[in-house]
This record gives structure tokens, sequence and C-alpha cells, in this order.
């Protein structure tokens, strides 16, 4: 399908106006640009500033970086993924003697904020990475201003077993949980004859997620790793530190769990995040570091100086990149809320850093915000809007066909999820049961 040449727009700053339009002074003139070739489930967790803010109705704004403690804490399996569009589903938690939501509960359908992290193995992380089937938690929030139909409800028979904050901010494995909170586990007791394994939280008990104390199945299919390398599992033994991933249970049903992985020492770790660390830095030496628009300084004979912050849930690599980069040109193009982009090498405009800023990060925010001069500013460059800023010594690498936005049209339909149990029959609206 070609892409549209021009387009009108009632709003300039409203996404709908696309990424083409560029602004020369006060003159917008309209350009074509060619494509280049090539929970633990339970608000018993959930303090009593998140449970207020959650009943306040707290909506997210696009210009802000959201606090933890204003999100509500979910977790569960992973049991669907669409990468491309960052959104998933994720089967619950299911709370002891819950025989509803045991038999009847749907999947929880969510998507990432723009600004929303994914970490595995300690690292960051794309939905690209992480299996189907690992279990996962993090902080949701209600769906932001303009967004409120991008995930469909469920029936109305079975709302009230699933949550209403469908947008995460922070999304991650077990053991990514455990070292931002700063625990481990420690073996208390093996049982083979039964397949059970008993550990017990040591260090910082957190605020959300898992009792103190577990009893946990396990199978041939549960990994162990010592010295950076699988082991027997006859090398996990009581009074033992370790690390956890969890899994399905045969009693999930109950809130019991299984493991997927055990890391008997910190190496075996720290192999793993290196590994997904190197994964996380190659896809955005491709598609780019996200970032958000924060200012805007338009000059009164063309050009303006923008004020851009970059997204956390990066590889510390690409900050470093674009840092040694900073006195050569930086291109910068638009993305959608998804983080996808058009064209991203042939898109993008330079700008020249003048002032590289480094604060505290915060869940999203990288702590690095920049101010670039540009001499012609797109018309997506308005406070909210997210981007995608590339280091000079990165090479133009264009997207797969798939990953690129294609028209309007193609980007009116990405905006929503379009998953096979919440697509109503063709020709049928969507009925609420």
């Amino acid at each position: 399908m070609k892409r549209p040449t021009h387009f009108s727009s009632p709003n300039p700053a409203s996404p709908a106006a696309g990424p083409w339009r560029r602004i020369h002074g006060r003159l917008r003139l309209f350009v074509a640009i060619s494509a280049f070739a090539p929970l633990w489930l339970d608000n018993a967790f959930l303090p009593s500033a998140v449970q207020a803010a959650q009943e306040a109705g707290y909506t997210p704004k696009s210009t802000e970086f959201l606090p933890l403690e204003k999100g509500a804490f979910y977790s569960g399996e992973l049991a669907l993924v669409d990468p491309i569009n960052r959104r998933a589903a994720i089967r619950l938690d299911c709370p002891i003697r819950d025989a509803k939501r045991a038999s009847e509960a749907p999947l929880f359908y969510i998507a990432m904020l723009p600004c929303g992290e994914l970490w595995f193995h300690g690292a960051p992380a794309t939905f690209q990475d992480i299996p189907l089937g690992t279990h996962v938690q993090g902080y949701f929030y209600p769906p932001p201003a303009g967004q409120e139909e991008t995930i469909a409800p469920p029936p109305q028979s079975l709302a009230a077993l699933i949550p209403k904050e469908n947008h995460a901010l922070l999304l991650e494995d077990d053991v990514s949980f455990a070292k931002r909170h700063k625990f481990h586990w420690k073996i208390v007791s093996v049982a083979k004859d039964t397949s059970k394994l008993t550990v017990k939280i040591v260090g910082e008990t957190p605020l959300h997620g898992p009792s103190d104390t577990q009893i946990l199945d396990f199978d041939p299919a549960t990994r162990v790793w010592k010295g950076g390398r699988l082991v027997s599992f006859d090398q996990v033994t009581p009074n033992q530190i370790v690390r956890l991933n969890f899994a399905r249970a045969i009693n999930w049903t109950d809130n019991e769990f299984g493991t997927n992985d055990i890391w008997l020492d910190e190496e075996s770790l720290a192999v793993a995040a290196d590994t997904q660390d190197k994964t996380n830095t190659r896809y955005h030496r491709i598609r780019w570091l996200p970032g958000r628009i924060e200012t805007i300084e338009e000059f009164d004979h063309g050009g303006g100086m923008v004020t851009l912050v970059l997204f956390g849930g990066v590889s510390k690599q690409l900050i470093s990149d674009l840092y040694n980069d900073r006195n050569e040109r930086i291109a910068v193009t638009p993305a959608e809320p998804t983080l996808r982009t058009w064209t991203h090498r042939g898109d993008r405009v330079f700008g020249k850093m003048q002032h590289w800023e480094n604060s505290n990060a915060v869940p999203g925010f990288s702590g690095v915000r920049l101010r670039l001069k540009f001499a012609e500013i797109l018309e997506h460059f308005r406070p909210g809007n997210a981007v995608r800023v590339k280091a000079e010594s990165w090479l133009f690498i264009s997207n797969t066909p798939e990953e690129r936005i294609q028209s309007f049209e193609h980007r009116d339909n990405a905006r929503l999820l379009r998953l096979p149990e919440q697509s109503p029959a063709p020709g049928t609206p969507m009925q609420n049961k």
C-alpha cells in the first residue's frame, strides 16, 4: 500500500498529523518522504497509596514518568505476545480457593506504556526475548487519555476478574524482580520423591510479590546453572543461596508454583544477564533508542531547539554509544506510542547536541536528557510524542516490512490490540456478554 504524500489535520500537535510535515519558521509545508530501500494477584499486597490512586482513577499523562506507588501490582504467566506492538496477555496468578478465577477468568491483555520497561534475566529486554510461560510481575496503570480503546474490555460477566489497569510501566521476570528488590532464596529442603523444593526469602522482603516461604514443583525441564553452564539437579542441596525463576505448577489454581531456572551462583546469572544485555544492544542499534519530546522552541526563520528524554529499559552500552557520538550529528525520527516507526532511516532529521544532562533514573526514564538544535523541525516534535534516537556510529539498517508503519490505516489498526480471543466475528460488532 502506498504511503500518503499529504494530509490535513485540524490539530497540528495531533499524532494524526503524521511525521512528514516540517515547520519552516511559522510556515508549515507538506513534504512527501520516499521510503528508502531495503501477582501474585492480591490487593493485600498493594500499599494504601496504591489503592488510593486506583480508587481516585489516576490516569497516566504522556508528558510524565509515573511513580510506581501509583501503579497496581499484578503477576502471572506470560501467555501471548505481540512483540511488534509491545503487547501481551498474562494468565494472572490464582489465589487459593478462587474457583471462578481458576475455571473462567480470561487472559489479562496488556500494553506497554511508551516508556514501559521490560527486564529478563536481570537485563533490559523486549517481548522478543521473553519465552512464553515465563512468570512475570509488574506495575500497571489505567490507559492514558486517548488510548482507552487500545485493549477491548473482557465480557461484562467476567469483568471483575480482570484489572482495569492494563498499561504496564515495568514488567519483569522473577529473577529481575528479586535483584531489584535485593533478595535471594535459600534452599530449605529438596524432596526428590515428591519433586518438591522448599525455599525461603533471604534479604529484604518485598512489599509486593511472593510470600516468604514457597514450596515449588520441579521436574526434568527445570534448568540448574552453575559456573555459567547447565548442571545436574543433583547439585541443588539444602542451605544454598540461589536465584529463581518460577513456572506454572500442577496445582497452579491454588497459587502454587514450579520453577524454570535455578542459578546456584552469581556468575551464572551474570552470564545470562550479559547475553540478554547484548541482545538488547543489537535490537536497539537497528531500531534506535526510544524517548519522547519534552519541550520545543521554534526559531523565527526555520529550525528550532528541542529537548527530549531517553526512556529506560535499554542497555547502558547504547547510552554510552550515544554519549561517545555526542559531538556528531544525532538522528531523530518520529515513533508511535508502540515505539514503531515508519521508515526511520528516511524520516529522520539530524540535530546537533547542545547539552547532555544526566539525572536520577526512575522507572521509564534512563536519566538522560538531551537538548538538540535542528535546522528543520518535524511536525511530530510536540511534547509527549515518542521518538527514536540514533548514534552516528550505528549503521543505517532498514526495519523489516512487518515492523514498519506503512499507511495511516495501518497505523490506526495497529493502535488497537487484535488477538483471536478478543476479535468479534466478521461483520458483527463487539458484544459484551
